[in-house]
C-alpha cells in the first residue's frame, strides 16, 4: 500500500502544464460516460431487470412456478399480428422490401358468407433474402394462405377459419408464431400452431438445444421440465375426463416429448422460450400443452 502511494505521487508530480490538463479532460470524460451509462441503464434501457451483462443479449429473468403458470395463462393474449423486438442486438440482414419489418403481415383476409364461411387470417411473411427464409414463406403461404383461400371457395359445411401471429427478435434470432382455428360444420375445433425460429447471422433455422444453451440450461433440466408438464397435463386431463367425459389423451411414451424431437418453439424478445404441442396439428381438437422456460 505504501509503495503504491509513493507511486501515485510521483505520477501526479509529473502531471504539469499540457499533461495535467490532457489528465483531468480524460477522468472528467470518464465520469460523463459512467454517469451517462448509469441514467440510461436505469431510465430508458428496455432490459436492464433481465440482462446481467447490459449487453442487449436478454435471455430472461428467473420466474417462479406460479409466475411461469401464469404466463401459460396469457399464452392465447400473445397473438397479436405484430413484431417485437429487443432492439439492442439486431444483426443487419438484407431484406426483400427494405420499407418493411424482418417480419410483416403479408396477408389480410376478412371475408364472410353467411350461409358457408366466416374467415379471419392474418398471415406474416419473412421479409429475408435469403433461400432458407423463402423456404418458410412458402411453407407459411402454403399452409394458412392456401387453407383460408379454400374455405372461401367451399359450399359444403360452414366453416369458420381464424389466423393470428406473433414475431419476436431477440439478439440474433427471429421467431415467428403462427396460430390458426378451424371449426368446420359439427366438427371439434381444431387448433394448431406452426413456428418458425430462424438465425439471422448463419441463415437457417435454430434448434430446440441451441435455444437450450442460449439460456444457459441443460438439455437434461429442460427435458425434465417437460416431462413434469405432460405428466400433470396428463393427469389433470383423466380428472376432467372422468367429470365431464372424454377428452384428448397424451401418450406419455411418445418420443415427441423429446428435446431433440421439437418442433414447435419459439423465443420471446423477453428472453422465454415456448415449447408448444399443439395436437391440433395433426388431430381435430384444441387441447395443447405449453412448457415455459
Amino acid at each position: 500500500m505504501l509503495e503504491l502511494r509513493r507511486a501515485l505521487r510521483r505520477f501526479v508530480s509529473k502531471l504539469t502544464g499540457k499533461k495535467a490538463l490532457v489528465f483531468f479532460i480524460v477522468i472528467f470524460l470518464l465520469c460523463v460516460m459512467a454517469i451517462s451509462i448509469g441514467i440510461y441503464t436505469q431510465y430508458f434501457y428496455k432490459y436492464s431487470d433481465t440482462d446481467p451483462l447490459m449487453m442487449g443479449i436478454n435471455t430472461s429473468s428467473e420466474k417462479t412456478a406460479e409466475e411461469l403458470q401464469a404466463l401459460k395463462a396469457q399464452f392465447n393474449g400473445l397473438f397479436t399480428n405484430s413484431l417485437k423486438v429487443n432492439s439492442e442486438n439486431v444483426n443487419i440482414t438484407e431484406k426483400l422490401d427494405p420499407a418493411k419489418d424482418l417480419a410483416y403481415t403479408a396477408y389480410n383476409l376478412k371475408n364472410e358468407d353467411e350461409n358457408f364461411f366466416s374467415v379471419n387470417a392474418v398471415i406474416p411473411l419473412l421479409n429475408i433474402n435469403t433461400e432458407k427464409a423463402k423456404e418458410i414463406n412458402k411453407a407459411i403461404q402454403a399452409e394458412f394462405h392456401e387453407k383460408a383461400n379454400s374455405v372461401m371457395r367451399q359450399q359444403d359445411v360452414y366453416t369458420v377459419y381464424n389466423v393470428s401471429y406473433v414475431a419476436y427478435i431477440n439478439n440474433d434470432i427471429l421467431s415467428v408464431a403462427i396460430k390458426a382455428s378451424l371449426r368446420e360444420g359439427e366438427k371439434s375445433e381444431k387448433v394448431s400452431i406452426k413456428t418458425y425460429t430462424y438465425s439471422l447471422s448463419a441463415e437457417r433455422q435454430v434448434k430446440l438445444s441451441e435455444l437450450v444453451e442460449l439460456k444457459e440450461q441443460t438439455v437434461d433440466s429442460v427435458q425434465s421440465t417437460i416431462n413434469s408438464e405432460i405428466k400433470t397435463a396428463y393427469n389433470n386431463a383423466k380428472i376432467i375426463a372422468a367429470e365431464y367425459g372424454n377428452l384428448y389423451e397424451r401418450d406419455l411414451n411418445s418420443d415427441m416429448y423429446k428435446v431433440e424431437n421439437a418442433i414447435t418453439y419459439f423465443l420471446t424478445d423477453d428472453g422465454y422460450v415456448y415449447v408448444l404441442y399443439p395436437y391440433g396439428n395433426n388431430d381435430y381438437t384444441n387441447e395443447m400443452d405449453v412448457v415455459i422456460f
